[in-house]
């Protein structure tokens, strides 16, 4: 059955929406695009979270900015399908934490899901745990910084995603704000883990953006 509609019928709070009811300019060429709420992930971006989990089956899945559970219930559900694995998610906001964890109870989802309530920027992994997933959600001008804190985290062979973020990475002039609002300018390390091959950038053209980084192993084929 489509993850989607399992999450449907475990938590009949969820409403599907289509995506450009969110924004006016919506691209309405690509449609099918639908989502929850205006700020968690799209239901498409959660599918292919569930996806990835299932497919590299991590031990261990970090997410910065809960908000109302989307993401994490997409990746959760898919730790309990493998049969095991942890995922570690982060909100600050104490309204919207609860909210989080009420869902993450509705979905049956407490053993895989361990929800934090504190700043993404201060959290600690426990045991020096190192995750195979991480997805950067919270704030947008946090998420460079919170790429920077977790890295070393990532295991190798591991893949970071960044939502919101399209293929221009936000380094551009917005009208009525200023350069690289809203993520701010890409910090100098980021910029030189990917010129040393340390982090491979990709991306997808999902309405609200949705950039990936692969770290790579030492085994993988060199092609130089």
């Amino acid at each position: 059955m489509n993850i989607t509609k399992r999450l449907l019928e475990k938590d009949p709070s969820l409403k599907l929406f289509n995506e450009g009811n969110w924004s006016d300019d919506y691209d309405f060429k690509k449609p099918g695009y639908t989502s929850f709420n205006d700020a968690g992930v799209e239901v498409e971006v959660g599918e292919f979270l569930y996806a990835i989990v299932r497919v590299l089956k991590p031990d261990h899945v970090l997410e910065t900015g809960t908000h109302w559970g989307i993401g994490a219930s997409y990746m959760g559900q898919a730790l309990k399908d493998n049969g095991g694995g942890q995922l570690d998610t982060i909100e600050f906001l104490g309204h919207i934490y609860k909210k989080a964890v009420e869902r993450i109870v509705q979905l049956e989802l407490e053993n895989h899901v361990a929800c934090h309530l504190t700043d993404a920027r201060l959290f600690t992994p426990e045991n020096g745990t190192r995750y195979g997933l991480i997805l950067l959600d919270t704030e947008p001008q946090t998420r460079f910084e919170e790429f920077v804190r977790y890295f070393d985290y990532l295991l190798d062979g591991g893949y970071i995603f960044i939502h919101d973020l399209h293929r221009h990475m936000h380094q551009i002039e917005t009208e009525g704000h200023e350069f690289a609002w809203p993520f701010g300018k890409i910090p100098s390390v980021i910029k030189q883990w990917v010129e040393r091959d340390l982090i491979r950038p990709f991306h997808f053209p999902t309405p609200r953006g949705l950039t990936g980084f692969y770290k790579p192993r030492e085994d993988d084929y060199k092609w130089k």
